[in-house]
């Protein structure tokens, strides 16, 4: 990098100083440069919040490095100062607060901007010498008291629109998030807001062991409700869901001339997929676990939401049931959706009885087996995530229930990728 040089018992100038502050820009870009290559942007910060009342967000405080030129005017003056410098270098912008910007409608793809240029700011009324009587000073130029800039500084400015604004001359735009707004919205609360390609790891994130542990190690198993907060490292996360497993039908006769033999509980559904996060969105991941189903009884639905919306859900299996009395079918399996990679609906419970027929009457497997069997006064309960309660046959007496065997409960497996 360049530096200033200067000599004991020379006279200072203006220029001394206004040449240091140009080569360290000048060595901040092309360190910059070497980190993330030419003609690149990168954002740091810049989280946001959406206002549930209002068509507006928050963008916090933060400063993105991009493309630019040293100086695109004259800097400094007043006989000296140096002269505008067109030459391509990295240049740093900041927004050191939290700026709110307000959507211009509904029914359409907004985009939030961040305009990058630099302008000369902190007016001050400078003392400079009188040349006449140089024990004196002046408050400005020929002592005219007008103030003048003191800093040049790399500003952020924050604008919502379909279309990219032009670009100011020597700074750059950046898009910085992408909103989709339902016609006639009168808040941004459950809107999908997508950060652009300007949001990179850093460079200790990147480089450390914890990272590359995090990104291959198998997948998390969560089996209760809560939240899950975005690494700071993470752009991706791979989700997959399944629902709890419905519980057997019971049975309340020794012989085959009433409900004697009850049906399988159905298997939770299954959906599994990879969707994109951000450590800079909304509180994370949102979990919902679904319970297993008791005697004939559906299971609960397992899901993950992100920033208000449903990424991908699986549902319970169904019951079974006696569909009269001497009829028992086993509980179909639960559906999937959202899915990236698959959905896939759980394996239905077996029949029980049909009439003077008897059937097994077993439950239906989760993805890891775990089905309850079908068992004399009282149905087994499944053993395995998603899995469905076997169905129970004969009773102690004429009118005793003998229950279904319950569902095991669903989960939601989880692993952050870069």
């Amino acid at each position: 990098m360049d530096r200033a040089i200067v000599y004991a018992g020379s006279i200072p100038l203006d220029t001394d100083l206004l040449r240091a502050g140009r080569y360290t820009k000048a060595a901040f870009g092309n360190l910059a440069s070497m980190l993330y290559g030419s003609n690149v942007a990168a954002a740091s910060g810049l989280g946001y919040a959406v206002s549930s009342s209002t068509l507006s967000l928050t963008i916090y405080a933060g400063s993105i490095i991009a493309p630019g030129v040293m100086d695109v005017s004259t800097i400094g003056g007043n006989g000296g100062g140096l002269g505008a410098d067109t030459t391509a270098v990295t240049c740093q912008y900041c927004s050191p607060a939290a700026q709110t910007v307000t959507l211009p409608g509904t029914g359409n793809t907004y985009t939030v901007y961040a305009v990058c240029s630099e302008q000369d700011a902190d007016p001050t009324v400078l003392p400079f010498f009188n040349a006449s009587n140089p024990s004196q000073t002046q408050a400005g130029i020929r002592n005219s008291g007008g103030a003048l800039p003191v800093r040049r500084s790399g500003v952020i400015t924050l604008v919502a629109a379909t279309t990219p604004p032009i670009a100011p001359v020597g700074g750059y735009v950046v898009a910085l998030y992408t909103i989709v707004v339902p016609q006639g919205a009168t808040s941004l609360a459950g809107v999908t807001v997508q950060p652009g390609q300007i949001f990179w790891p850093t460079i200790p994130e990147l480089a450390t062991q914890a990272l590359l542990k995090a990104s291959t190690e198998p997948m998390t198993l969560v089996t209760g409700n809560g939240s899950i907060l975005v690494p700071a490292w993470a752009s991706r996360v791979e989700l997959r869901v399944i629902g709890g497993g419905g519980g057997g039908a019971g049975s309340q006769a020794t012989t085959t001339a009433s409900s004697f033999s009850g049906a399988g509980g159905g298997g939770g559904g299954d959906a599994w997929g990879i969707y994109v996060v951000s450590p800079n969105q909304g509180n994370g991941l949102a979990i919902t676990v679904g319970n297993g189903g008791e005697s004939e009884q559906t299971g609960g639905t397992s899901l993950v939401s992100y920033n208000g919306q449903t990424l991908l859900q699986a549902e319970g299996g169904q019951g079974g049931t006696f569909y009269s009395t001497t009829g028992s079918a086993g509980g179909v399996g639960g559906n999937a959706s959202g899915g990236t990679v698959w959905n896939q609906s759980g394996t239905s419970g077996g029949d029980g009885q049909c009439n003077a027929y008897t059937f097994s009457g077993y439950g239906g497997d989760g993805p890891w087996g775990g089905a309850g069997r079908c068992g004399n006064q009282g149905g087994r309960n499944a053993t395995r995530y998603g899995a469905g309660g076997g169905g129970s046959y004969s009773a102690t007496a004429d009118g005793t229930v003998s229950g279904g065997g319950a569902g095991y409960q669903g989960c939601v497996l989880y692993r952050f990728l870069p």
